[in-house]
Formats: C-alpha cells, structure tokens, sequence
C-alpha cells in the first residue's frame, strides 16, 4: 500500500513538472510570436526579418518579405485584438527540416477586416530560443 501511494505520488510530481514545463515553453513561444507580430503590426518588416529564424531567412531575402509582409499587412489597417487559439507541438511539420516546433493560431481584428487567422509557426533554434519560421495570414 504504501509503495502504491509512493509510486502515485511520484507520478503525480513528475506529471505537474511536465505540465509545468510546457506550460513555460508555450509561455515563451506565444511571447516570441507575439514579439515578432508586434513588429510587424507596426510596419517594421527589416525588423521582424532579423528577429526571424535562419529557416525563414533562408526561405525569402530580405527585400522579399519586405514587399510581400506589406503587401499582405498594409491593406488590413491596424491591429486591434489578437487572440491564442490553438497550439501544437511538432518535430517535422511538412515543409520543414526535422526539429522543433510550434504552431500558434491566433485570431486577429484589423481595421479593415473583422476577423483574420494568423498561422505563426516558431522552431528552437541553435541558440535554445523560439523564432518565427513561418507566417500566413487568411
């Protein structure tokens, strides 16, 4: 009886601690994201190019995400509300190398739309921090 309520105990920690973990990273991934939207709410696309993941940076120069973030941004108008909606954990998605990572959905209000869903896919890079791989916006 009492190795059942050890090994019950034990297995109630390790559970909390792993929630605890997870709950830290989706903490820091979400900042991450949120960071990097803010950027580009504001217009700084150069910015929110740097602040991004080799992956991204890899994928599109520069000038290219420069053109297509205002392209895609502009006519939305302001940011209003930005809610999480879901969030998932993957080591490959389709269309990435084998690593880390997370997808954010965010509902969005613009000036100019009523409702927009933000897809924000974040991977761990080298140096242990969580970047923007991907975006899309429909």
């Amino acid at each position: 009886m009492i190795k059942r309520c050890i090994a019950a105990l034990m297995l109630f920690l390790f559970a909390s601690l792993s929630f605890a973990d997870d709950s830290a990273v989706l903490k820091a991934v979400e900042s991450s994201a949120r960071t990097w939207l803010a950027l580009t709410d504001e217009e700084h696309y150069a910015d929110s190019w740097k602040m991004a993941s080799s992956h991204f940076q890899n994928k599109r120069s520069e000038a290219d995400w420069i053109k297509t973030a205002g392209t895609i941004r502009k006519p939305l108008g302001a940011m209003e509300n930005r809610y999480i909606a879901t969030a998932g954990y993957s080591k490959e998605p389709s269309g990435f190398p084998e690593g880390e990572y997370v997808v954010l959905q965010f509902y969005a209000t613009f000036k100019n739309r009523t409702l927009a869903l933000e897809t924000v896919t974040l991977s761990k890079d080298k140096d242990s921090e969580w970047r923007v791989a991907d975006y899309a916006i429909k």
